[in-house]
């Protein structure tokens, strides 16, 4: 991806957590996709992977219109698409963020849309194995 930034952490590993790679891929790839698809050329997105409270959480954010107010409350529902569409883009199918939060919450996790002064700001949590 040309002109791609990565970050680098401490390098440190936190606990184990039971997760189904397959689906976790899933999850990555289809908030990975909305961010690229709603973001300007030449727009960041941006994960932060981080553990607090014993969970682990992951936020994503990009640097598009973001989510309007009216369609924020709808936006997980499957085949929604909201108001804030990409100009030429490729209209989705509408069921991306339906499935992350499914695939979410049948790992025990939660997932929301945080407020945003730019863009997206998709934030997820999952429990740690005990």
């Amino acid at each position: 991806m040309a002109g791609a930034r990565r970050g680098r952490g401490a390098g440190r590993r936190g606990p184990p957590i039971a997760v189904d790679a397959d689906k976790l891929a899933v999850v990555v790839g289809n908030l990975l996709s909305n961010a690229v698809r709603f973001s300007p050329r030449g727009g960041t997105v941006r994960f932060v992977l981080a553990e607090h409270g014993g969970r682990l959480h992951l936020d994503c954010m990009d640097q598009g219109a973001g989510v309007a107010p009216a369609d924020a409350e709808h936006i997980f529902e499957p085949f929604y698409q909201g108001e804030r569409q990409p100009q030429g883009a490729r209209r989705g199918n509408g069921i991306g963020l339906s499935i992350v939060r499914e695939y979410i919450a049948a790992h025990g996790g939660s997932l929301q849309l945080l407020p945003s002064l730019q863009g997206a700001h998709f934030h997820l949590e999952l429990p740690y194995d005990d």
